[in-house]
């Protein structure tokens, strides 16, 4: 377990232009594929981090106190921002754009159809934020598939 934890830390310290350059054309698809992602991520914590509320109102999600404005921040920010730092991380420092693209594609798929899955249970078909949300990740998600298969057929990624 020692020596996992010093070869990553070594790898952080070796990351450079050649490096980046090499991860980039090893894998163009994962890697844009996982720059698209960590963007929304980090996009998305920006927002809600700064102003809870008012992103919380357009995701039909308000808190009922204090603490609510805060959980806003912690699931919808501080999550994904993780999440974004993961990805760059597996990505860019441990070199595995494809890992990187394969967790998002978990990430994307689950939260799309459990969207899916209850907008008929909670019959949320007509909430504004269902209409943009349900196309919105269904196209992501095609995308990230697109450049999976593109990663495993033509770049030879498994």
């Amino acid at each position: 377990m020692t020596g996992f934890i010093l070869n990553g830390i070594s790898a952080v310290t070796t990351v450079n232009a050649e490096t980046l350059k090499q991860i980039l054309s090893d894998n163009i698809a994962a890697t844009v594929a996982t720059c698209g992602l960590a963007v929304y991520f980090f996009c998305t914590a920006v927002v809600f981090l700064s102003k809870p509320e008012k992103f919380g109102r357009q995701y039909s999600v308000q808190p009922v106190d204090n603490a609510g404005k805060t959980e806003i921040r912690v699931y919808y920010g501080g999550i994904s921002f993780a999440l974004g730092l993961f990805l760059v991380l597996l990505a860019f420092v441990f070199g595995e754009p494809f890992y990187s693209l394969v967790g998002g594609l978990v990430f994307a798929n689950t939260v799309f159809f459990t969207r899916f899955a209850f907008t008929f249970v909670d019959k949320a078909w007509g909430c504004p934020y269902t209409k943009l949300a349900i196309p919105a990740e269904g196209a992501f998600i095609v995308l990230l598939w697109i450049c999976f298969a593109i990663a495993v057929a033509v770049e030879g990624a498994l």
